[in-house]
């Protein structure tokens, strides 16, 4: 079993990304209810978290984690999340009520605080190091202004992270950014170059602003050679052809991975089960939704990304008849 790596899990519409070192694991958002979060771990025989962090407070990004607590197989022993005034769901309050009430039985360790001066976790030669939001953004919260007289979102404050192998970036995980996140990090000159980049909003429109100039500035600031969408086949008909569009107009020879099959680029879905994808738990591949899958990123000799890339690039080319991509 492989010892050191980072999976960028097909949790359907949702982001959840496991990073593993040393018998030890961090985890960076969850996915939604339901998104496989539970079983992928439970298929790596993994039964501790070390730390799992919420960029924000959406259902696609925390849903899993109600799963992982309520599971007799799993012990999680700290999570990070930031407050949210906007958010009224009923499952943002029942999560943030059992991660209470656990934290005043000391069962686990409850900090209501991500910015990017809080210390990175090392486990390993892994560092996962926090770049977003700014105290600033946390401290004026959602739903107040910004220095341009901006409407600060639960977008505004998603945590962003860079995870680094021996120093050396590999993953930028964008949460949700928007513009208002984005000039931040700019702002205060944190570095997101990496070698991948989990795309936010799993290539959708933004909120406010223009995103194809939104998408240039992100991929001008980490200059990623794979960009990663994490998308359900099932919802939005995600990554935007504007995006995608954005995304090859910075970098013509970019890799973009997908970890489902879009609508767009596929109107039917492969009669043969891919050979390309991982082994891992991937929530599209009993219904051959899959198109990149699960993610992986292996460390134990150098850094080795799978599906492999010409795989990957065939299953395309014979599958998605439509592919934006290309």
């Amino acid at each position: 079993m492989p010892t050191k790596e980072i999976s960028i899990i097909d949790v359907g519409h949702g982001n959840s990304t496991i990073i593993h070192a040393n018998n030890e694991t961090i985890i960076v958002d969850c996915g939604s209810h339901g998104g496989g979060l539970l079983q992928y771990l439970q298929d790596r025989n993994i039964t501790e978290i070390k730390t799992v962090y919420l960029s924000h407070a959406d259902q696609d990004h925390i849903g899993g984690l109600m799963t992982l607590l309520a599971s007799k197989s799993i012990t999680v022993k700290e999570v990070f999340l930031n407050s949210d005034s906007s958010k009224s769901t009923k499952l943002w309050d029942d999560l943030i009520t059992i991660l209470d009430d656990k934290s005043r039985q000391q069962r686990i360790t409850f900090e209501v605080t991500i910015h990017d001066e809080l210390p990175q976790q090392t486990i390993g030669e892994i560092k996962v190091t926090p770049v977003g939001p700014t105290k600033y953004l946390v401290s004026k919260g959602v739903s107040s202004a910004d220095r341009q007289g901006r409407k600060i979102t639960s977008n505004s404050i998603s945590a962003s992270f860079v995870i680094t192998f021996n120093d050396h970036p590999v993953v930028f995980l964008s949460g949700d950014i928007d513009q208002i996140s984005l000039d931040e990090i700019k702002f205060t000159n944190k570095r997101i170059q990496a070698d991948v980049m989990v795309f936010p909003h799993h290539g959708g429109k933004i909120e406010e602003g223009d995103v194809v100039g939104f998408t240039k500035q992100l991929l001008t600031e980490c200059k990623p050679s794979t960009v990663v969408f994490s998308l359900s086949r099932r919802k939005f008909k995600n990554p935007q052809p504007d995006v995608i569009a954005a995304v090859k107009a910075t970098n013509a020879e970019i890799r973009i991975a997908c970890t489902q099959l879009s609508q767009r680029c596929s109107a039917v879905l492969p009669k043969e089960n891919p050979a390309h994808l991982h082994d891992y738990y991937a929530k599209g591949k009993h219904l051959k939704e899959c198109c990149a899958g699960t993610f992986v990123i292996n460390l134990d000799s150098g850094i080795n990304i799978h599906p492999l890339t010409a795989a990957h690039q065939a299953f395309i080319a014979a599958s998605a008849a439509t592919a934006i991509c290309q």
